[in-house]
């Protein structure tokens, strides 16, 4: 088969989870026979740049305004498609979606009228909530389910005093309000109103455009159920384990000490809570440090980016970025890995490789990481937000009183994975009789 996986940014040039998973993706689907392309846009040129990365995985950044400097979907559309017809390729595994400007539902839909057949997989929670939290008021659990009042309230009040329970108070309170039509119609409001409007734009688009839509946990495939997606077009593949081998570089027994965070520093990611709880540390486990790895480029514009203190404390330790070939080599040092998110994670490939480790990973409440971490026993759940489980998840593994299985997911891996969105392909091929 030929085969394209699409997204914004290619791998090693975008570094994040999905970029990953797609070039491990495409070296598995090569390995079996198949012809790979990957798809980015190139972004404000008019030309179409081709080449080839790592083993075989050939590249198409496709032009994205004419010879004008003009764009619009129809010119992004109509490159891609060329593009696409040109090779004869007639499946587009879509993987990423973003602005208007590069990939988007725009795209998605004119593919399908080109009678091209389209897989999406969805890699981001945020996509279905605007706070990207997936809990109502900065407390509560969320089903998922998009509803323009509630959603509105929970984008107003979420996280916005020192109490959660306050928080989720003002946004009960407040989505009774909304619901009146005079209120929405207030200036600031409407926006807000349409931003939120905007997901279910989104998940209609996916719902009407998408063949098949792969889902990487069970969670998420109930979140798009409730908001409406037809359950025989939800496929569940789940989150892939390091490819075969890869953990017998680090079997030999080392001494873990410490702790390890590796993600974007800051504070949807959690890493307050780390700060937080520095000092609590230092008097009550004294010598006891975790380690931070990720890029940290904070932004007075954007609050979420920006940690004052980060390097306030001799415990807390930032270490810079990681080299994603370091992940293991360096995970494997520390006695638990920390993963504290305020938003909602999908099913974070960290948490499957620190299984393989066998290194515990103590996680926030967030559906993504609570299925991996139950599903694998391979470490704890501390409730979302408070700062002093996360402190007593951590005095747990000190002490040394928890045990953990550390299941490891029968085929489970990059090859077999391959082999599951081959079914997936030939699936949606056969609505368009394509063989």
């Amino acid at each position: 088969m030929k085969i394209a996986l699409v997204t914004n940014f290619l791998y090693p040039d975008g570094l994040g989870g999905t970029e990953l998973y797609c070039y491990q993706l495409a070296n598995a689907l090569i390995a079996h026979g198949n012809e790979v392309y990957w798809f980015v846009p190139n972004f404000n040129e008019s030309e179409t740049i081709s080449g080839e990365r790592g083993k075989g995985i050939k590249v198409i950044k496709f032009a994205c305004v004419d010879n004008e400097k003009k764009t619009g979907i129809d010119i992004i559309a109509g490159s891609f498609t060329r593009e696409m017809r040109s090779r004869d390729i007639r499946i587009a595994h879509f993987n990423e979606f973003g602005g208007d400007e590069g990939i988007s539902t725009g795209l998605l839909a004119a593919t399908k009228r080109a009678g091209i057949a389209t897989v999406v997989t969805l890699h981001l929670a945020s996509y279905i909530c605007k706070t990207g939290t997936l809990h109502v008021g900065g407390k509560q659990p969320c089903n998922g389910r998009i509803i323009v009042e509630r959603c509105s309230s929970c984008y107003l009040f979420s996280n916005k005093t020192s109490s959660a329970w306050l928080d989720l108070g003002l946004t009960g309170f407040f989505e009774k309000i909304i619901r009146n039509r005079t209120v929405q119609s207030l200036p600031k409001l409407k926006n807000l109103i349409s931003a939120v409007n905007l997901k279910g734009v989104f998940i209609s688009s996916i719902r009407d455009h998408a063949d098949r839509i792969v889902s990487l946990t069970n969670w998420f495939r109930d979140v798009l159920l409730i908001n409406g997606i037809d359950g025989h077009k939800i496929i569940y593949i789940p989150q892939v384990s390091p490819e075969p081998g890869q953990e017998m570089l680090f079997q030999s027994k080392v001494d873990r000490n410490g702790y390890v965070f590796v993600g974007r520093i800051n504070k949807e990611k959690g890493v307050d809570l780390l700060l937080e709880i520095a000092t609590k540390l230092k008097k009550h486990l004294p010598g006891v440090v975790i380690d931070l790895y990720g890029p940290y480029t904070p932004i007075d514009a954007l609050p979420h980016t920006n940690i004052s203190n980060l390097t306030s404390f001799d415990n807390i330790r930032y270490k810079g970025i990681l080299d994603s070939g370091k992940v293991l080599e360096v995970m494997n040092k520390y006695k638990a890995v920390i993963l504290p998110s305020r938003v909602g994670e999908m099913a974070p490939l960290i948490i499957m490789e620190a299984n393989k480790l066998k290194v515990p990973v103590i996680a926030s409440d967030v559906p993504g990481s609570a299925e991996l971490i139950g599903q694998y026993d391979c470490g704890l759940i501390f409730e979302y937000g408070s700062a002093d489980d996360l402190f007593e998840k951590i005095k747990g593994i000190e002490d040394n009183i928890h045990d953990f299985s550390f299941r490891q997911p029968k085929e489970n891996n990059f090859y077999f994975t391959a082999k599951k969105y081959e079914e997936v392909y030939v699936e949606s091929l056969k609505l368009y009789d394509i063989n």
